[in-house]
């Protein structure tokens, strides 16, 4: 056997291998959680394999193997095209345009925009945080360019580099959204966009919050929390790697 029809089977039996005795020692060491892929998944056609391969490609550090983001944004962007949410994706926070990428190519029919300085933190962000929250972390080893070269050349992405919200006034009057991806990591930042998304968020469209429950930016939670005391929907935690956070626009 060879080629392609080689290589499947050589796939088959690694997963074998990994089910039978990797997972069971990962398992038993009790330092790492064993996730089953969603039933709807493992049991159709699906091709899991592709969006993981885009998810590790450019995927800094060890967000690589958080899976569970991954699957949580192929569960909700299908959401979003099941249910006919109307609107188009945003996304604040690019860095290298792992999560741009990823939203571009699972949803491809819809406008993405993308807010960043595409050179690290703001300054005038930074005045606003406590301390040291930012870690030494700037997040400046990116470009504009190297992000539009990732994701690949399309009409529908809108690049809008600069401070945020100024950048916003880019967007049209009218304009909705049926997804927005918050991973701006400082809390100004974050209230900004929350204000801006929240009011021209689609009727059941999602706010993906990123960091909301990791520790390690804690002005993200202060800002979502802040700004949803007053509102009728709930913050939802999901169990990935920065506890990311998922808020629904309520259904009118």
């Amino acid at each position: 056997m060879k080629g392609p029809g080689r290589r499947g089977a050589t796939r088959r039996v690694l997963r074998s291998l990994v089910k039978r005795g990797g997972v069971a020692l990962a398992d038993a060491s009790g330092s790492y959680a064993v996730q089953h892929l969603p039933e709807w998944i493992a049991k159709t056609s699906f091709d899991f394999a592709r969006w993981r391969e885009l998810w590790v490609a450019q995927n800094p550090r060890n967000d690589r193997a958080d899976l569970a983001r991954l699957v949580m944004f192929l569960e909700n962007a299908r959401l979003v095209d099941v249910e006919g949410i109307a609107g188009s994706l945003a996304e604040l926070g690019v860095y290298q345009g792992t999560t741009a990428k990823l939203l571009h190519a699972l949803l491809p029919d819809r406008t993405l925009w993308l807010f960043d300085t595409f050179e690290g933190f703001d300054e005038r962000d930074l005045a606003h945080e406590r301390g040291g929250a930012s870690g030494g972390f700037r997040f400046d080893d990116t470009s504009l360019e190297r992000v539009m070269r990732h994701i690949g050349a399309s009409e529908r992405v809108r690049p809008c580099k600069g401070h945020f919200p100024a950048t916003a006034a880019a967007v049209p009057d009218g304009e909705r959204f049926a997804l927005v991806h918050l991973d701006a990591d400082l809390r100004k930042p974050t209230a900004d966009a929350l204000a801006f998304f929240y009011p021209r968020m689609a009727p059941g469209g999602f706010m993906i919050l990123h960091d909301y429950g990791s520790g390690a930016w804690p002005g993200i939670a202060e800002a979502v929390d802040g700004f949803f005391a007053d509102k009728p929907e709930s913050i939802v935690r999901i169990p990935d790697k920065s506890g990311t956070a998922i808020v629904r626009r309520v259904k009118r």
